[in-house]
């Protein structure tokens, strides 16, 4: 990118150098002070004068040593010319003046006040009339002058001294005036070289008018109304090559006029009015190269014998629109330079069999528009060199085998537009080196050979001609693709078949091996392209192929104007345009679709091809079957978008429905054809039969609504069956076997069975199951009514059978009676559940309803007792007796009986909870002072946290005050949880129910879930009793109702 932007610079920078060096060079020098000067559109210099007006008067353009241009702007004066004066621009080669009015200098004057010292060319047009007002004066002092152009000035008479002092003049242009030349006008000119004087309304030449122009060898004539000339008018120009004497009216000419133009090369003309020429127009004229006789607008009819015969220099000859109808043989005999002859639009009908045999070097010859219904075999024997033969407009109707055989550099062969009905199988055998043919507007109906490929298909005439670029049939009646056209024709390029008699295409015929091919097929009689084979064709070609994919080198198809029908055989088609097919198709063939319609059928006729759905397209079976065994008074439609054969037979007033459907296995070979659909509806079909005909076990959709049934049986069709319309009917039954049949099907989309006049009953129950189970498969549910009107989808199968609805609602509310007095139950027993399992418990009676399973069976202790050492007294006295020789006798933990001497404290409490079942904790005021009580309390808290059991049970030994002064944790565990109190009449039962189970009783205690959770923030639990006294009962609540259950609630472990 820097290289680039480096390399910009630098050219902006040269380009603005060169400019300023032009500017420095010539900056308008010496600038008229009323005069504008800039830069004009060429590069030149552009002065506009005077600089103060809106509309100049004058422009001049110039550029030095090149050229100046003045032109006026509704100048009335000739001396606004002065208006430039003071420019110094030098020498020029060419000095113009437009639209001015003739100055009163001379132009060497003129040309002196810009500072222009001489000019090689000087143009003046006015396009105004100067009549006679042009002198000698005006053009004084131009020596130098080298070519003078007066043309369209409406000069009528010149002053016979006019050009004395431009001697060294060449070329003069007086054409498109209307000037009446002096005899001598041309005495001081002795070197012009070209005089134009066409279009002057001339009417006469004195002879001797051209003398003194020794040199001259180009004279236009033409577009005057010389009719009246003579060999004396030419005879002083004997260095003349070329003579215009076209568009002036002449009849004739004298045999001699040219007799002195020896050197003569070109001769025109044409658009004269000749009716005869003289035999010996040309014998004495042997340089003559090129002669324009064409447009003549009379009846010329023919030429004389050997009229051009002997020219040996001549190249080009233009008969063209002269109304000859008929050549002498010997008319071009000896011209053996002839290089193109035109004949065109005359009125030839033959042409004599040896007229072009000495013409062996000609390379183009145009014969067309004339009448020729006739060539003689040997008339292009001799044209070994040819190269574009035109015979197109013609009356031709055959060609034949050696017409053409001799043309073996042969590029362009033009047969258009004749009534052409057989051409020769070998006519076109030696053409090898044809790019063009046009055939077109021709009878031709066959182009083959005598001998075909077996494989590939006939080839045409054409098979030789290999080189083949462009080939145009159009209107004929040709109905094939010939297979040379696409295997050998390599360089192909444009092959024209509109307006021709194809009938339909296959995919192999757009197969062609040149590369970028344009096929025009617009305009035949083509219903069908099959394209069923598109995708397999590219498969082979592209898919599985190892060579690379090429790039835009598909066929390119117009198939604009034929009477598409569009039914099944347009299906791949269709798919083509829209683009469902594979996209290595758009490799084989590019077919332009953008006005192609439907021709057929109705319905879809004028719809473009490229906008309909391949599923409207269908096809009557009877062109496609190779049996025709649709149902009487039915139509069969083959559908390919999905498969399917449609047996139509709606509202034909069948009273019973078709005995057979019609078998795919007779469908030809192409089709896909794996179901049928039969439509019934609108008729008066009252049953089904019990056994179905061939074809319906391939039926997968029927129709039978608008019917008269009253019942059906399914039992009999197909198991394949998806649709089945059923509604507006008679039916008030349908039987459950038929109803089995659809609950199995594995194919059922949808079943109709709205407006039918339903029995509702209790025979309808399983009826009612099979709806309420399919709803989604049925349609418009709220149509579905019993015959009383009441809808399918708000009935219960309760209110089908009404004599069972008593026994049931008693049933019912003895069920309901029976689970109110569970639920009542059960609702009792969790509200005093612990209070049931406590007296349980405490009477043994059902254990097996308590049992407590030994989760931890290898612990020492039941439990570690945690207490302050002050409260050691209740203790030792009243709790160990109580639990260790009780009726149930507890394993305990004790401080001072279990501990070793001199262990870690805080190893000895983490030990003593690890193997306890439980830790008791007496609670008092004691307890909350001691360290050593709290740690106890926090290890056996933590452990029971991780285990997810309830491991700690409280024991509430005297008053300890408000709940918010405790520890965090202590005050957690109390608000959440229930404990003992000393002093409570139940108070052993409820420690021994929370104590881990004895073996004996341990089957038949279960955990007690905790229903509820008591919480006991900012209240004071207290005791009233002296904490060394049996403490009395308290109004703290205590732990009465709710036991934990630290197994059941907290883990999933199986309880010991």
């Amino acid at each position: 990118m820097s290289k680039l932007r480096m390399l910009a610079t630098l050219l902006v920078g040269v380009l603005w150098f060169q400019s300023q060096e032009v500017l420095t060079e010539f900056q308008c020098p010496g600038t008229p002070a009323d005069c504008a000067c800039s830069r004009g559109m060429k590069g030149d210099f552009e002065l506009l004068c005077p600089k103060t007006s809106n509309q100049p008067t004058l422009i001049a353009n110039f550029l030095p040593n090149q050229y100046m241009e003045l032109q006026c702007m509704d100048m009335k004066e000739w001396e606004d010319l002065r208006l430039v004066s003071g420019l110094k621009i030098g020498p020029v080669n060419h000095f113009i003046i437009k639209l001015c009015p003739l100055p009163g200098i001379s132009f060497k004057e003129l040309m002196a006040t810009v500072g222009i010292n001489s000019t090689k060319i000087l143009q003046i047009q006015s396009h105004s009339n100067l009549s006679d007002t042009l002198t000698s004066r005006h053009l004084e002092g131009l020596h130098d002058l080298d070519r003078l152009n007066l043309h369209s000035n409406a000069l009528t008479k010149l002053p016979e001294d006019l050009f004395k002092d431009v001697e060294n003049l060449k070329w003069l242009d007086l054409k498109n005036n209307n000037v009446q030349l002096p005899k001598g006008i041309f005495r001081y000119v002795p070197k012009l070289e070209v005089l134009e004087l066409g279009s002057n309304n001339m009417n006469y030449l004195e002879p001797g008018i051209f003398r003194n122009l020794t040199k001259l060898r180009l004279l236009n004539l033409w577009g005057n109304k010389l009719q009246n000339l003579s060999r004396s008018v030419f005879s002083d120009v004997p260095n003349l090559e070329s003579l215009d004497l076209n568009s002036n009216g002449l009849t004739t000419l004298p045999p001699d006029i040219f007799a002195d133009l020896i050197k003569l090369q070109k001769v025109n003309l044409y658009a004269n009015n000749f009716q005869t020429l003289p035999q010996s127009l040309f014998r004495n004229t042997p340089n003559l190269e090129q002669i324009q006789i064409h447009n003549n607008r009379r009846t010329l009819k023919t030429l004389p014998s050997g009229f051009l015969a002997n020219l040996t220099k001549l190249k080009e000859l233009n008969l063209k629109d002269s109304n000859l109808s008929s050549l002498p043989e010997d008319l071009l005999w000896g011209c053996i330079s002839l290089d193109n002859i035109t004949l065109k639009k005359n009125l030839l009908t033959q042409l004599p069999d040896k007229i072009f045999k000495d013409i062996k070097s000609v390379t183009m010859i145009d014969l067309s528009n004339n009448r020729l219904n006739y060539l003689p075999e040997s008339l292009l024997s001799s044209q070994h060199k040819l190269k574009k033969l035109d015979m197109s407009h013609n009356k031709l109707t055959n060609i034949s085998q050696g017409l053409f055989s001799s043309l073996y550099v042969l590029e362009e062969l033009k047969l258009a537009d004749n009534e052409i009905k057989f051409i020769h199988p070998e006519a076109f055998a030696v053409l090898q080196g044809l790019k063009t043919i046009n055939l077109s507007y021709n009878k031709l109906s066959v182009l083959h050979r005598e001998f075909a490929d077996e494989e590939l298909g006939s080839n045409s005439i054409f098979q030789t001609c290999v080189k083949l670029e462009v080939v145009d049939l159009s209107y004929n009646e040709l109905s094939t693709i010939y297979s040379d056209w696409r295997v050998s024709m390599v360089n192909l390029q444009h092959l024209d078949l509109s307006y021709n008699d194809f009938t339909n295409l296959t995919i192999a015929d757009l197969q062609f091996t040149s590369a970028k091919l344009k096929l025009d097929l617009s305009s035949n009689m083509i219903h069908t392209v099959y394209m069923k084979d598109a995708e397999a064709l590219a498969k082979f070609k592209y898919i599985n192929s190892t060579s690379p994919i090429p790039i835009n080198n598909s066929i390119k198809v117009i198939l604009t104007g034929n009477p598409i029908v569009c039914d099944c055989n347009a299906y791949h088609l269709v798919k083509y345009f829209r683009g469902q097919v594979e996209p290595e198709v758009n490799l084989l063939v590019d077919i332009d679709g953008s006005n192609l319609r439907c021709n057929s059928p109705e319905e879809l006729k004028e719809t473009l091809v490229m906008d309909l759905d391949p599923r409207q397209l269908s096809c009557p079976t009877e062109i496609l079957l190779k049996k025709n065994d649709c149902p009487k008074n039915c139509s069969c439609q083959y559908w390919p978008s999905n498969a399917a054969i449609l047996v139509n037979c709606s509202y034909r007033g069948l009273t019973n429905i078709p005995p057979s459907l019609p078998t795919p296995i007779l469908l030809e070979e192409w089709m896909n054809v794996n179901h049928t659909e039969l439509d019934l509806r609108g008729n008066k079909i009252t049953f089904l039969p019990n056994k179905l005909g061939n074809g319906y076990s391939n039926a997968t959709k029927i129709y039978l609504s608008y019917n008269n049934l009253t019942n059906i049986n399914l039992t009999s069709f197909s198991d394949k069956l998806q649709i089945i319309e059923l509604d507006n009917n008679n039916l008030t039954r349908i039987d459950e076997a038929s109803l089995n049949i659809l609950e199995k099907s594995k194919h059922i989309e949808k079943i109709s069975l709205q407006n039918n006049p339903w029995i509702c009953d209790c025979q309808t129950k399983v009826f009612l199951n099979f709806i309420q189970a399919n709803y989604k498969k049925i349609p418009n549910l709220k149509n579905l009514t019993c015959s009383n009107g009441i809808p399918f989808s708000e009935l219960t199968a309760n209110e089908l059978c009404p004599t069972m609805t008593a026994a049931i609602v008693s049933l019912s509310i003895t069920l309901a009676f029976l689970c109110l007095l569970i639920g009542g139950s059960i609702a009792i027993y969790y509200r005093y559940q612990r209070e049931i399992k406590v007296w349980l418990y405490a009477n043994k009676l059902c254990l097996w309803f308590v049992t407590e399973e030994e989760l931890d069976k290898d612990k020492l202790y039941d439990a570690f007792v945690s207490y302050s050492h002050q409260d050691e007294k209740f203790v030792v006295e009243d709790l160990v007796p109580g639990l260790e020789n009780g009726p149930t006798k507890f394993k305990l933990c004790l401080h001072y009986r279990d501990w070793l001497v001199g262990e870690f404290i805080p190893n000895q409490i983490a030990r003593s909870v690890e193997e306890s079942r439980r830790t008791i904790v007496v609670l008092s005021p004691n307890f909350l002072e001691s360290v050593w009580g709290r740690m106890e309390f926090r290890a056996a808290h933590s452990q029971a946290l991780s285990e997810g059991r309830a491991r700690v049970i409280i024991i509430l030994y005297g008053d300890i005050g408000a709940t918010d002064n405790l520890d965090p944790e202590l005050k957690a565990y109390l608000s959440m949880n229930t404990y003992v109190k000393w002093g409570d009449p139940w108070f052993w039962e409820k420690l021994r129910y929370a104590l881990p189970h004895p073996p004996e009783l341990s089957k038949g205690i279960p955990l007690i879930s905790r229903q509820t959770i008591r919480r006991n923030t900012g209240e004071k639990l207290m005791n009233g009793t002296d904490p060394n006294s049996t403490p009395p009962s308290v109004t703290t609540p205590p732990a009465d109702a709710l036991f934990i259950d630290p197994l059941k609630t907290l883990s999933n472990s199986k309880p010991v």
